[in-house]
């Protein structure tokens, strides 16, 4: 993604990639290279002094010295995109007391430590936040726009496309994405493994209910199947309470939609789920909701367009939807560094409430030995699934991004979910570890 996003800024106005950090330097240069830079306007630099003088001079800056980023004075605005969360910590902690906005891709990181990051962020009078064109950042504006308007939010979430079966992982997901067509661009099995096993899903379903104050009803949440026509109409009735003919034991919460057409079945839903109040939002939330007022051999869609809100067992709809049927992810984050350096904004980031609603738990995929190292999110031992963070922290269950490289102290079979003491944690995660306990004093579960 970091690539992508070096590309899409040099279309974007007002804001420019001068330095790119990576372990491998011909990788950094690939991606200029691709953004349209020449060979003889990029240089590699291993200190400040280098590349501030390659910068007076016009160059793009290449290294792998992460340092450089957060101490050029030229730098607004450094962008976290390595999906890993123990360099993003770090990355996060130096940056922030360099007093520059960060703004991170990294949903592993932020549902681990966002909370104290957001803190040290708003403490140093920076900003701290995800991006738009991520599903959070993209349900996180619908939320807000429901939310200023008024209307009780009852679930907000995003699709599940590859249903959370746990079967996937980094060895055997090639399978799967012969079938797709992300499968002509996705370099990474395991980071692809993590959307299909639900981990990903899950996480950044964790992300929204930190920064909305929803919760998950259910651990992993519901998941009902639904048909892509069927979306704009059918969503609204299932995710209500069950006295109002829905799937849910309350509202308030994050949700995931599995494609009802297959697993091969890639829609994009970005949804938030709002209570109708009266009959003018009913019938502009029926009419205008997608699909349209065009029926049968009218419309593209045939049959299915058309179809009114389902009401409820009291008779009309009460319910509605603001929806997204797309993100771009790095194509539209441009937009978050500039509401964070222009504007000072957020465009998702956990609420300073001092209250944390979600976390994350490691759930095993396989049987796991003792003396066995957990290995990558998308790997093939652990799945990440969303909890209430009371129930997270009342059972010392094991937060899933502390997961990766921790020894473990005893046999645990496949479909459990690990706690601290079942494991040793990685000592490349120390520093991680100690700012996860520094938020769970400040940040206690809801």
């Amino acid at each position: 993604m970091g690539g992508a996003l070096v590309d899409q800024l040099t279309m974007a106005r007002g804001m420019q990639a001068e330095v790119v950090v990576d372990v491998d330097l011909g990788r950094a240069a690939e991606v200029l290279g691709a953004a349209g830079f020449m060979e003889n306007q990029i240089t590699r630099c291993v200190s400040v002094e280098e590349a501030d003088a390659a910068l007076a001079a016009g160059h793009k800056v290449i290294t792998t010295k992460a340092e450089i980023a957060w101490s050029l004075p030229q730098i607004d605005c450094v962008v976290e995109a390595t999906g890993n969360p123990t360099f993003f910590a770090d990355v996060a902690l130096a940056t922030i007391a360099a007093k520059k906005h960060l703004v991170t891709f990294n949903v592993e990181g932020d549902v681990l430590v966002g909370n104290i990051l957001k803190k040290k962020a708003d403490d140093a009078g920076v900003v701290y936040t995800g991006i738009h064109g991520d599903e959070p950042g993209v349900v996180k504006a619908l939320y807000d726009e429901a939310d200023a308007l008024g209307f009780e939010i009852l679930a907000a979430g995003r699709h599940d496309y590859g249903g959370g079966d746990v079967k996937w992982n980094k060895e055997n997901v090639g399978a799967y994405l012969k079938n797709v067509s992300a499968g002509a661009v996705q370099r990474n099995a395991a980071l692809f493994a993590s959307f299909v096993d639900g981990s990903k899903t899950n996480e950044e379903c964790c992300m929204i209910a930190n920064a909305t104050g929803l919760e998950p009803d259910i651990r992993g949440m519901h998941g009902p199947a639904v048909t892509f026509n069927e979306f704009a109409q059918r969503v609204p009735q299932l995710l209500d309470s069950r006295e109002n003919g829905g799937i849910l034991s309350r509202t308030g919460v994050v949700e995931r939609i599995v494609p009802a057409e297959g697993a091969h079945v890639q829609p994009v839903w970005c949804f938030v789920v709002v209570r109708i109040r009266n009959e003018l939002q009913r019938v502009f939330m029926n009419s205008m909701s997608g699909l349209g007022n065009l029926v049968d051999d009218r419309s593209p869609l045939g049959s299915a367009a058309g179809v009114q809100l389902l009401t409820s067992p009291k008779g009309k709809s009460t319910v509605g939807i603001f929806y997204t049927p797309y993100h771009y992810v790095a194509i539209q984050a441009p937009i978050s560094i500039a509401m964070a350096v222009v504007d000072r904004q957020v465009t998702i980031a956990p609420l300073t409430s001092g209250k944390r609603y979600a976390d994350v738990m490691a759930l095993t995929k396989k049987d796991l030995l003792q003396g066995e190292v957990i290995d990558e999110i998308g790997g093939l031992c652990v799945a990440g699934r969303v909890e209430k963070a009371r129930i997270v922290s009342e059972g010392n269950f094991l937060p899933f991004a502390l997961a990766r490289d921790a020894t473990m102290k005893r046999a645990v079979s496949k479909g459990e979910y690990l706690t601290y003491d079942d494991v040793v944690l990685g000592p490349a995660n120390d520093r991680l570890v100690a700012l996860r306990r520094e938020q769970d004093i400040l940040f206690p579960p809801a």
